[in-house]
């Protein structure tokens, strides 16, 4: 049975907040890692993220902020571009059968794509290779951001409606070139990739998947732990 807490809790309940980009990365690559950093607060060292991928970052939502996405290519979504950088905080999804935890979502969402409707999708800008290998592993990440979205943990958290589409704008650089001036530009593919997502199947997967395994014994690490 699927439950998602709203008002009754255990006096021993407490509440884990996820974040959302562990479940691209983390869970994926170690259960035993996070079930460390989410019982006992023992992290990974961080990934030391390259300054350049920040400037891209930044640069990109500069360009796209509050501007009709199909204004830059006609395959591109008819929509706006807003929000970018906004935290977003859910209401708790519990288990019955797992009285002591429940699981809040908390993170920044890259952007929406506001729709004429007033429909949102959730999405989110990548530089990295246009695969769907690379880029499948990010759809339980932004799910969680539709979830809180629709589900913010108070009636003062940020909340807007949310279609059942998210999606990944990527850019996959595969060119240099630098003038005599002595300007460089880097340059490739930027493609927009859409997704569907089912909150009945992600409130599933938080409640049958990530509560047992952080309610229950520690799972044996990897080698590659």
């Amino acid at each position: 049975m699927i439950h998602i807490s709203y008002t009754e809790r255990s006096k021993t309940m407490k509440t884990i907040f996820l974040s959302p980009s562990d479940l691209a990365f983390l869970y994926q690559e170690s259960t035993w890692g996070f079930y460390q950093k989410y019982t006992s607060n023992i992290k990974r060292p961080p990934v030391i993220i390259p300054k350049v991928f920040t400037t891209i970052d930044v640069l990109t939502k500069m360009t796209f902020s509050n501007k009709n996405m199909a204004s830059f290519d006609k395959s591109f979504p008819d929509g706006l571009l807003v929000d970018a950088d906004k935290w977003v905080k859910s209401k708790p999804i519990s288990n019955p059968d797992f009285p002591d935890i429940e699981i809040s979502v908390r993170g920044k969402i890259d952007g929406l794509l506001r729709f004429s409707d007033n429909t949102h999708s959730v999405i989110d800008f990548k530089t990295c290779e246009i695969s769907e290998s690379t880029l499948s592993k990010y759809i339980r990440q932004l799910s969680c951001y539709g979830y809180a979205l629709r589900h913010p943990n108070s009636s003062a958290g940020y909340s807007v409606s949310v279609n059942e589409k998210i999606g990944l704008f990527v850019f996959q650089p595969n060119s240099f070139d630098m003038n005599e001036s002595g300007k460089a530009n880097l340059s490739g593919d930027f493609k927009y990739i859409e997704y569907s997502w089912d909150e009945e199947d992600f409130v599933k997967f938080i409640s049958e998947k990530i509560i047992p395994l952080l309610a229950g014994k520690e799972p044996m690490p990897t080698e590659k732990d």
